[in-house]
């Protein structure tokens, strides 16, 4: 049985940085890099707001990268977190976003911190933390006072490998749940399109040919 010890997120102020998201006030409908919300990331949804890199830098503000921590902050997903993978365009998260970030690997795996706020006992610590009747907001500080429970660095890379290879399958399937999806709706465009002009010939085979072919 593995030693975990409960941890406050201030007690490891000396391994881990939490920051706030880009302000929507400060963000423009062009700009060099993207301003992503959880949701946007899940549902690779086009971005409608971007932040312009000095504007970043005089914030303080940084870049997310794989391995960072993401938690809903505001809005009907407050509690919601999301570890950031590898292969995404760059991007700064949103006001409705806070991070987490592990800056001594040596000391806390970044990977067993996704794992644990991942879990259903983790992210109801953070519910716990919104205010507010209307729009629930976790004030950015108060995360501070989350606590984790802490195994010794070994099991923490093992339970952080596991996480990571289960995120990339899970990303894996997603991407080709979607590529099933887009060609099932072509199917049935093919389908429905030969159904109604039954002079045209095989559409089906037309299209299937148009596929492979490239054009």
């Amino acid at each position: 049985m593995m030693d975990l010890k409960e941890v406050r997120l201030s007690d490891l102020a000396d391994a881990l940085m939490i920051s706030r998201g880009f302000p929507t006030q400060r963000a423009t409908p062009d700009g060099d890099v993207r301003v992503m919300s959880i949701a946007a990331l899940r549902n690779e949804t086009l971005p409608k707001l971007f932040a312009d890199r000095d504007d970043i830098e005089d914030l303080g503000l940084r870049l997310a990268q794989p391995g960072d921590i993401l938690i809903a902050v505001e809005g009907g997903i407050v509690g919601e977190t999301m570890a950031v993978p590898d292969g995404l365009d760059e991007f700064v998260p949103s006001q409705q976003v806070a991070t987490l970030r592990v800056t001594d690997s040596a000391a806390l795996d970044p990977w067993f911190l996704g794992a644990w706020f991942a879990t259903e006992p983790a992210r109801e610590q953070i519910r716990r933390l919104a205010r507010g009747t209307g729009i629930q907001r976790v004030p950015v500080h108060d995360l501070a006072s989350l606590t984790v429970r802490l195994s010794p660095l070994a099991d923490q890379r093992k339970i952080g490998r596991r996480f990571l290879a289960f995120e990339n399958a899970i990303q894996g399937h997603r991407a080709v749940t979607a590529c099933l999806q887009d060609l099932r709706d072509l199917d049935l465009v093919v389908t429905f399109a030969g159904a109604s002009n039954p002079g045209k010939g095989n559409t089906r085979s037309n299209a299937r040919n148009t596929v492979a072919h490239g054009g």
